[in-house]
């Protein structure tokens, strides 16, 4: 009787890796249109007969990779805000030169901002669309941002660095003058992102009244 003959291990994990490979750029193709179609007509005029027919796909594909598309549009919203929490979540506020840590993370948050336009556009326009322990979840990660740009100005104060009267309201301001960003930016305008970055770390130090 003739041996079966065995596969190496390598070649094996060689095509589980290929095969990994090819369901993630799916998955991704499915997101970047869905969020292009969300953005331009809406979430509740989109339709996944819209998105199959735009990626020229049956509907089958898409529901091998989601749910449904409320699951798109939640997959969407959850890596935007993650990239947002991902800024700050790396960062010690209690740690070194509360100017310095307000400067980087306003210039790190004011990129992924640009980076995530559509998506956060997406965000404050379909948020009512998403079930409500989702939007708990977002919201939660959304209050540790305002958290931490909270303590850093407190930081500040009580360093006599910074002069302002309200910390938690001086965050939610900058919070949202950053925020605000996708809203006027232009790929082809006259700055890029980096200088606008740049250019919103000046307005914050200058809104938090820095001492010089």
């Amino acid at each position: 009787m003739a041996q079966k003959k065995i596969k190496p291990i390598g070649t094996r994990k060689a095509k589980s890796d290929i095969r990994n490979k090819i369901f993630d750029f799916k998955r991704e193709q499915i997101l970047e249109v869905s969020e292009r179609l969300f953005y331009h007509r809406g979430f509740q005029a989109t339709t996944l007969d819209i998105i199959a027919e735009e990626l020229g796909v049956t509907k089958p594909f898409i529901y091998y990779h989601f749910k449904n598309k409320r699951s798109i549009l939640l997959h969407l919203l959850e890596r935007t805000m993650g990239k947002y929490h991902d800024v700050f979540a790396g960062v010690d506020v209690e740690s070194g030169k509360p100017e310095v840590i307000l400067k980087d993370l306003v210039q790190r948050f004011t990129l992924v901002v640009i980076e995530t336009r559509v998506s956060t556009a997406m965000f404050w326009r379909d948020e009512k669309d998403l079930p409500l322990d989702r939007k708990e979840k977002i919201r939660d990660m959304k209050r540790d941002v305002d958290n931490k740009l909270t303590r850093v100005i407190e930081r500040g104060i009580d360093d006599g660095i910074f002069d302002v009267k309200d910390p938690k309201m001086a965050s939610l301001c900058v919070a949202g003058m950053v925020t605000w960003t996708y809203t006027w930016y232009q790929a082809d305008g006259r700055s890029t992102p980096d200088e606008i970055a740049d250019r919103m770390t000046e307005y914050v130090l200058n809104m938090v009244g820095i001492r010089k």
